[in-house]
């Protein structure tokens, strides 16, 4: 995931940079971290000039690796 730290007034800070959801997030929410691949790591690190595109770009799709759905504790309402 992209994000900024810094250690200021002996407190460790970060946040995790969002983007607009791809298609696999899409029908739970309309945010999704911003994803980097392995070999964008340094580049989101040491290159400045590649900063823009790296913010930009459409993170790949996630897999669905789980075999249940989430369950909830309240019960869900047919709308017609």
């Amino acid at each position: 995931m992209a994000g900024l730290y810094n250690r200021y007034q002996n407190e460790d800070r970060f946040v995790i940079l969002t983007t607009a959801a791809n298609e696999s997030m899409k029908p739970v929410h309309d945010r999704m971290p911003l994803l980097l691949e392995q070999d964008e790591i340094e580049k989101w690190l040491f290159e400045d000039d590649l900063t823009e595109e790296l913010l930009q770009k459409t993170p790949a799709l996630l897999e669905r690796r789980s075999d249940f759905e989430q369950m909830s504790l309240f019960p869900v309402e047919n709308s017609k």
